[in-house]
Parts: structure tokens; sequence; C-alpha cells
């Protein structure tokens, strides 16, 4: 799957985990110590900055805005890392903001990693969801301090099955990841094991059919969304959610959050995925098309009645 990219793969450079969240707390295990910062995005999948306190760290967070298509600068990296920092973690495609990269910001955050010496956590549990143009991994960008986190959750849609994987060129890497595995759940277990293998011999194709559906349903729900007043949203080109920028006078994202769950709408709170996310709200298109037309129609009319029109 991944020797195009770095071709001196085996197994020795795959650790198979109980899902992509106890990868995560893997890699932070082995990376971390008490007093170290790790720099994280903001806003966040809302694991990350746990682990890094449960193994004595600080998150370290750096903001991925709006307004630069939720990915960060190099100017707000460089202003937050310092002599303790060990780690930076890049998720693109992103959860929540569908925010994503191409290669040349994907180069220019390589380089700011090897610059500082820092080991490279690339969260790409997406990478089989992307629009328009093939997905840019940070594996084989010509850094070999790379850790991988991966989920067949996603490339499968086998949520709840409980199945990931870490990956990474670095020897010494893996060798202690694939301890700390051990020691954390011993082993994922063979039942989904087999699962998974079944799916990636007889149902190769599966992941592009389902891009291929999220794609609509991407289309229409921006498309929804963008129409409505006091509404902004960008189009993602990975992932399967929108992150728009929602105005409502006088409310938080919570407020409004709650006033759509009232009229029939499950969204989430920007605020769920770190204080930066305060003003958006995460949808996501997992649903029909014709459910997205229905779910789209009562946040239209919920927020126009908020807004009083």
């Amino acid at each position: 799957m991944w020797h195009h990219l770095v071709p001196s793969l085996d197994e020795s450079n795959v650790c198979i985990t109980m899902s992509g969240t106890n990868g995560l707390l893997d890699i932070f295990l082995a990376l971390v110590s008490p007093g170290d910062n790790v720099l994280l995005p903001e806003p966040y999948f809302p694991l990350y900055p746990p682990d890094v306190v449960i193994c004595g760290g600080e998150p370290n967070l750096y903001p991925c805005t709006f307004e630069n298509g939720f990915v960060p600068t190099l100017e707000d990296l460089e202003s937050r890392v310092d002599e303790n920092t060990v780690a930076i973690l890049y998720n693109f495609p992103s959860n929540p903001t569908g925010g994503n990269v191409d290669e040349s910001q994907r180069d220019e955050l390589v380089a700011f990693a090897k610059e500082h010496d820092l080991w490279l956590i690339s969260d790409e549990v997406y990478d089989r969801i992307v629009y328009d143009s093939p997905h840019v991994s940070f594996l084989g960008a010509g850094y070999d301090k790379v850790i991988m986190v991966q989920s067949f959750s996603k490339t499968f849609a086998m949520t709840g099955w409980r199945i990931g994987y870490l990956l990474s060129p670095d020897a010494e890497a893996m060798s202690q990841l694939t301890k700390m595995q051990y020691y954390v759940t011993a082993c994922s277990n063979d039942a989904m094991q087999h699962a998974v293998l079944e799916a990636l011999e007889n149902a190769p194709d599966y992941p592009e059919e389902m891009c291929s559906e999220f794609k609509v349903r991407r289309d229409l729900i921006c498309e929804r969304l963008n129409a409505i007043p006091g509404v902004s949203c960008h189009v993602p080109t990975g992932a399967f959610y929108v992150f728009p920028r929602v105005e409502v006078p006088g409310m938080n994202s919570e407020e409004i959050a709650m006033a759509l769950l009232e009229g029939g709408v499950l969204c989430s709170p920007g605020t769920a995925f770190g204080e930066l996310g305060e003003g958006h709200l995460r949808f996501a298109y997992t649903i029909d098309r014709d459910g997205i037309e229905k779910g789209m129609d009562r946040v239209e009319a919920v927020l126009a009645d908020l807004r009083g029109d």
C-alpha cells in the first residue's frame, strides 16, 4: 500500500493496533517525557491534547485558521517551537475541518520538522477519502523521522471494529512502538485482522467507490450551506466533514448547535475541537443525499428563525 512512496518498507515497519486512537496513544507514550511538549493543530481531533497530558507532556497548540484554509503558517509554527518540543502532529485530511495540503505546503511543513529535528506524526486516516487530486502523504517526503497513523475505520467504513496501524521507515521507532503496543493492549483481536485482510484482498475498489459518493454529498452540502445567509463554508478536499463559519448575532457555536439539535439536526459546535473552533460548526456528510437535503432545509429554517428573518 505504501511501497510506491518508500520501496524499502516491510512487515517490520508496521504495527497493527486496536484503532488509530490506540496508535496515537502508543506514539505519545513512546516519544513524550514529562516536561516535553508536542505541537498540535487547533481545531483538533479531541484526543490529541489529552493523550499528550497523560504522558506528562504539554499540548503546544498551533492555529489552523479558516482564512488560511485550515493549514498552518510557518510563522505560527516558528513562534511556538522551543527546546522542549519533541514532535509535531499534522492531520491531513483533517478532522474536523476537512482541510488538506498540496505538495508544496507539505514540503514546507516537512522542512520545518526536519529543521528542528522533530518527530513528525502524520495522522492520515482519511487518505482514501480525498477529492479532486491524489492524496499527498508525509511518508516518503525526504524525512525518515515520520510516524504515520492509519485506521481501517475510515478506509473500509469499519468504525467500531477497532483496528488500525502505525507505520514508520525508522526501525528503532517501530521497535519502541511495537513494544508499547504490547504493553497497552497486547494485540488487536484476530477476527478483525482477518476481516481487514478479506477487505484488502476482495474489496480493493470499495474505498474509491465510497469516496466518489462522498464527493457528491460534499458538493451538495457545501452548495446548500453557502446559500444560507450568515454561513461561509470552504469546499473540503478530503475527509467527510465541513466546518463552516456560522454567524448568529449574540449566540456562540454551542448555543447554535443546541438550537439546531432542537430543530432536528445533529452537528458539533466548533469549540468541541478547541477554542479556535468558536464561530464554526462541524457537519458530517455521512448520511444519504436525501437526508442532507432535508437536514439543510432544517438548518436554513432554524438559522433564519434565530436571526429573526
